[in-house]
């Protein structure tokens, strides 16, 4: 008695079978494309934002070079209110862009090299002892706030 396997395989089933596992194929991948996309369109977005807000916050430091070198090279205990002022606003600019940063590493879009870089001009503001009082975390993002919380610390007394 020959033995022969009860097994058969039609060739329509098989190419039925393989158009199905074609159609899931291609959905995934049209799903992992659309999450890509809406994390760039969030991105963006996030991104548009700041520049609106960038914009809006130094439209005052247009044409007076002079307050701007003033902030940037005078001790605090030496700046007059308006220039204490300015150097508030401009830190808040400082603080919107990084946290910008913050999350377009978080999404993805910053590689290692670039988050080094940005991480390290965090890391300096947030040490900048004489302009911590400006961090207004009710304006920052929870995630970033937790983030800036988990730097080391040179103001602490």
């Amino acid at each position: 008695m020959p033995s022969k396997l009860p097994v058969e395989i039609s060739f329509t089933g098989l190419v039925n079978f393989l158009g199905v596992l074609g159609v899931i194929g291609s959905l995934v991948f049209v799903g992992l494309e659309l999450r890509q996309t809406q994390k760039i369109a969030i991105a963006a977005q996030v991104q548009a934002r700041a520049e609106q807000l960038t914009e809006r916050n130094l439209v005052w430091l247009q044409g007076q070079w002079e307050l701007g070198y003033r902030i940037r090279t005078l001790p605090h205990n030496e700046l007059t209110p308006a220039e204490v002022w300015a150097k508030e606003v401009e830190s808040s600019w400082g603080y919107t862009m990084q946290q910008t940063n913050y999350y377009a590493y978080r999404a993805g879009l910053l590689d290692d090299d670039q988050w080094k870089a940005v991480s390290n001009r965090i890391l300096q503001s947030w040490n900048n002892c004489e302009m911590r009082y400006t961090y207004d975390f009710d304006y920052l993002e929870d995630a970033y706030v937790e983030y800036l919380r988990s730097l080391p610390d040179e103001c602490i007394e």
